[in-house]
């Protein structure tokens, strides 16, 4: 048996490849519970379509991310002129581009 003066590479191709899928599931994860929350053009789209929802005051609206473990991750819409009314559930998705 011989003996190698340099030794072993230590990542083969295979241990590559299964640390890039590892690492793609995990950005995939992060990027559907918390993208929207971080992406300045999609929180703003939600910032619009909730007040527009709000009657088109700015001061009178609340906007929050709910995410893990509380429910789906969505953007929450609160109309702080009727308080006795509950939040209204805009989605995961707002169109930045609209």
């Amino acid at each position: 048996m011989g003996v190698s003066a340099v030794g072993q590479s230590g990542l083969s191709t295979r241990s590559v490849r299964s640390m890039l899928v590892v690492i793609f599931v995990l950005l995939a994860a992060a990027i559907y519970f918390y993208g929207p929350m971080v992406a300045p053009g999609m929180e703003r789209a939600a910032a619009d379509e909730c007040n527009e929802y709000a009657g088109g005051n700015f001061r009178s609206y609340r906007l929050d991310w709910v995410s893990w473990p509380d429910a789906d991750p969505h953007w929450s819409c609160w109309d702080a002129r009727n308080p006795e009314v509950r939040a209204v559930d805009l989605g995961w998705w707002t169109n930045p581009f609209s």
